[in-house]
C-alpha cells in the first residue's frame, strides 16, 4: 500500500530526528485541494520538543524524505501539516491493476490463516424480527464479508433464545387466546396480532392435551410459538439476503451449564445471595455488575447461556470472537468480558459491536407501530415493501454507533434521490457503455492492454484517485476496532458522484481508438470497484436498469 510506504519514510525521517516514540498517522485527506493523505507528525514532534514551529520541523522533514516525485509529491501547509498528492502517473498505473486482478481486487492477506465467528441478530423468539434488531443483520453480515475478503475464514453464527421466562409468557399469552387457559388481557405480555395466527397453531397442536395441567399447557404452548417465531425470523432473515452457518438453541446450552459453572466455583466466582447464584465479576469490573446465573426458583438466566457459549466459542481455537449485539445489551457486555478473562481465555480476541437503534419515517411522518407486531415495526414489512437491496444499503449507511431514521419513501424511489438507486444506476451506465462498446467491435478482453497513459484530465483523474482507495478501505475497516463497514455504501455514493461528473463532461465512444480504449478501461475499473463493493454488502449489480 503506498499510504504504508509514505507512513513509512515518515518513520524513519522521525526516527533519525530522535523521535521514535512519536505515534505517527497518515491519513486520507477529506478535500482534495489538500492532496491524498496528510501527517500532523511535525506538530506532534513540535509539542514533544517545544522549541520550533511546526512548520519550520516539517521542512526539516521533507528535506530528507527520499525523492518519489514518480509516485507522489509533497507539501507542507502553514500550519506544519505534510500533505501528499499521488501523482498522476501512479494512479494510472494503479488503474491498471485494478483490471489485472478483477474480482480480486481489494482483498488482502490480513486474515490469513486465521478464523473469525461473526454472532449477530440472534433475535427473541418471542415476536416477529423487528426493524431495530433487523439493523444487526446487514452489519454483521457485511462485516463477516469483508473479513472472508481479508483472507479470515469465517462462520456466521445464531443463538435462538428458545429458553427461560419470555418462552413461558408467550406461552401463557398463546394459551389464552387459544381458549385453553383461563387469563384475562391484562395477564398477558405478548397481545399483537401476530399471538391471533400463533394461537390457532397452539390450539391444533395440543387440543388434544387440553388436559394436560396449566403449567404443562402454557409450556407446550410457549415452545410451539418460540419454535414459530424462529422460523419466520430465519425466513425474514433469508429474505435480507443472509445465512448462517451456526445456529445454537439456547436450551442446547442450558444442558452444558453445570460443568461450567463447576469451573467458576472452583475459581471462587460465584456466589448465593438471596437464594440465587450469582457470577463475581472479578478484579477489574464493577461488582455492581455481577451477574445472576441461576435464579432463586432454580432456572438459569440469559447470561448462563453466554458462559457456555462464549467458552465454547474460545475453545474452538477461533482467531476473533465478534459479537454485533444492539446497544440496549451494553450491560451485558462486561459480564461477557469477564467470563472470557475467568476461564483464561485471551480477552483481547473478543469484540463487541454496538449498534443503535432504527427510527422507521415515511416522508417526515414517523412510524411507530406494525400492525401485526402491535408496538413496532416489522423487518418483513420494511423489506416487502423497499426490497432487499434497498434495505441492506439503507441500514449498513449509518455508522453503527449512530441512531439512524429510514425514509420508506426514499428507499423505494427509482431516483438519484434513491442512495442505492444511485450506486445500482452507476454500475448499470458504465455496463450499458461497455456492452455498446463491444457491440461496436471493442474487445473488452484486451481493455488490459490499453494506454492509460492517455488519461490525463481532470476529470478522469480524479475518478482513477477514488477507485484506487478502495484496497485501504477494505484494511481500514479490518483494522479498525469498530468495524467501520458503513464506509463501503459512502464510498460507492463518492464513486457516482465522480463517474457522473466524468460522464458530464467526457465522451467515452466515438474517440480515436487509443484515447476510446483508455476510457473503456477506466469504464471497467468503475465497474470492477463497485460490483466487489456492492457484493460485499450483499446487493446486486445491475447491468441494466
Amino acid at each position: 500500500m503506498i499510504r504504508d510506504q509514505i507512513k513509512n519514510e515518515l518513520e524513519k525521517v522521525a526516527r533519525e530526528a530522535g523521535f521514535d516514540k512519536i505515534e505517527l498517522e497518515v491519513l486520507p485527506t477529506t478535500d482534495p485541494k489538500f492532496g491524498d493523505y496528510y501527517s500532523s507528525v511535525a506538530l506532534k514532534i513540535a509539542q514533544v520538543q517545544g522549541k520550533q514551529k511546526p512548520v519550520e520541523i516539517a521542512k526539516q522533514i521533507v528535506a530528507k524524505l527520499p525523492k518519489s516525485d514518480d509516485v507522489f509529491t509533497v507539501e507542507i501547509a502553514p500550519n506544519g501539516f505534510i500533505n501528499v498528492t499521488l501523482t498522476a502517473g501512479f494512479l494510472q498505473s494503479q488503474a491498471q491493476k485494478i483490471i489485472e486482478q478483477n474480482e480480486s481486487y481489494g482483498r488482502n492477506e490480513i486474515g490469513k490463516g486465521k478464523k473469525a465467528r461473526v454472532e449477530f441478530v440472534s433475535a427473541n423468539p418471542t415476536g416477529p424480527l423487528h426493524i431495530g434488531n433487523a439493523r444487526g443483520g446487514p452489519l454483521g453480515d457485511t462485516i463477516a464479508s469483508v473479513l472472508e475478503f481479508a483472507g479470515y475464514k469465517v462462520l456466521r453464527e445464531y443463538i435462538n433464545n428458545d429458553k427461560g421466562n419470555q418462552v413461558f409468557e408467550l406461552g401463557k399469552s398463546l394459551a389464552a387466546k387459544a381458549g385453553l387457559i383461563d387469563a384475562s388481557d391484562k395477564e398477558l405480555t405478548y397481545v399483537g396480532g401476530y399471538t391471533d395466527d400463533l394461537s390457532q397453531e397452539v390450539k391444533k397442536e395440543l387440543n388434544k392435551d387440553k388436559n394436560l395441567p396449566e403449567d404443562q399447557i402454557v409450556m407446550k404452548a410457549g415452545e410451539i410459538g418460540t419454535r414459530l417465531m424462529h422460523k419466520d425470523i430465519i425466513n425474514d432473515i433469508s429474505d435480507a439476503g443472509i445465512k448462517f452457518d451456526l445456529v445454537v438453541n439456547e436450551s442446547e446450552l442450558q444442558k452444558k451449564l453445570p460443568p461450567a459453572l463447576k469451573l467458576l466455583e472452583e475459581k471462587g466466582l460465584l456466589k448465593e445471595q438471596g437464594g440465587a447464584t450469582w457470577f463475581l465479576l472479578g478484579e477489574g469490573f464493577d461488582e455492581r455488575r455481577d451477574a445472576v446465573v441461576i435464579k432463586s426458583d432454580g432456572s438459569y438466566t440469559y447470561f448462563g447461556a453466554d458462559i457456555v457459549y462464549h467458552k465454547e466459542k474460545f475453545e474452538s481455537g477461533y482467531d476473533l470472537i465478534l459479537d454485533v449485539f444492539g446497544s440496549n445489551t451494553s450491560g451485558h457486555v462486561p459480564k461477557i468480558e469477564a467470563i472470557v478473562s475467568a476461564f483464561g481465555f485471551d480477552a483481547s480476541k473478543l469484540k463487541v459491536i454496538l449498534y443503535q437503534f432504527v427510527r422507521v419515517k415515511r416522508g417526515e411522518q414517523v412510524i411507530k407501530m406494525s400492525k401485526r407486531a402491535g408496538n413496532f415495526v416489522t423487518a418483513k414489512e420494511v423489506l416487502d415493501e423497499v426490497g432487499k437491496d434497498a434495505f441492506r444499503f439503507t441500514l449498513l449507511m449509518y455508522d453503527s454507533n449512530t441512531h439512524m431514521d429510514f425514509d420508506l419513501e426514499q428507499a423505494k424511489k427509482q431516483s438519484e434521490e434513491n442512495p442505492v438507486y444511485y450506486v445500482q444506476y452507476a454500475h448499470a451506465r458504465v455496463s450499458s457503455i461497455l456492452k455498446k462498446a463491444k457491440q461496436e467491435g471493442f474487445s473488452l478482453e484486451n481493455l488490459v492492454k490499453a494506454d492509460l497513459k492517455l488519461l490525463k484530465t481532470n476529470s478522469e483523474i480524479a475518478l482513477i484517485r477514488k477507485l484506487v482507495k478502495f484496497p485501504e478501505l477494505i484494511e481500514d475497516i479490518v483494522g479498525s476496532e469498530s468495524y467501520p463497514v458503513h464506509l463501503l455504501p459512502l464510498n460507492t455514493l463518492k464513486i457516482a458522484d465522480e463517474l457522473n461528473r466524468f460522464y458530464e463532461r467526457t465522451r467515452v465512444l466515438g474517440e480515436e481508438k487509443e484515447t476510446t480504449e483508455a476510457r473503456l478501461a477506466l469504464m471497467m475499473t468503475t465497474k470492477i470497484v463497485l460490483a466487489n463493493s456492492l457484493q460485499l454488502m450483499g446487493i446486486s449489480a445491475p447491468e441494466h436498469m
